[in-house]
């Protein structure tokens, strides 16, 4: 019994790690609407992540491989959008260092957009004034 308790509290502390400072994928889904509106493709977004494509479905946002904004689960994929020339929506701040040009993150139970001007400069897209104004701005 104290063995399955404690694979228990393991796991539990695994899953737990891994949602630390994410937003949920329904949470998420609005601000990347909103994101991709503001980015000039409203409606279309690339995401490969399954459960984030269904909550971007459900607000009604295609799925669209070719889409000039696109979110990215890893760092990987921040890495290799950056290099497709895409505005890269990520979860992680970290990860705006390797290419990403927006991050959505939970700080301190709210959500927050983290801008990488440098990154959003380079792939093209021209924000709206309201983005700018309610996001943290980095370099």
């Amino acid at each position: 019994m104290g063995f399955r308790i404690k694979a228990f509290a393991a796991t539990a502390l695994a899953v737990a790690s891994l949602w630390a400072g994410d937003l949920a994928p329904d949470q998420q889904a609005k601000f990347i609407k909103i994101l991709a509106s503001s980015a000039g493709s409203a409606g279309k977004v690339a995401c490969r992540d399954a459960a984030l494509a269904g909550e971007l479905a459900k607000m009604g946002v295609a799925n669209d491989a070719g889409a000039k904004v696109a979110w990215a689960g890893s760092e990987a994929e921040v890495k290799s959008l950056k290099a497709a020339g895409r505005l890269v929506i990520c979860g992680r701040v970290e990860w705006l260092a390797a290419g990403g040009s927006i991050a959505i993150v939970d700080e301190g139970g709210k959500p927050q957009i983290i801008l990488s001007m440098g990154n959003i400069a380079a792939s093209g897209v021209t924000l709206s004034d309201a983005v700018l104004k309610i996001g943290k701005k980095l370099n």
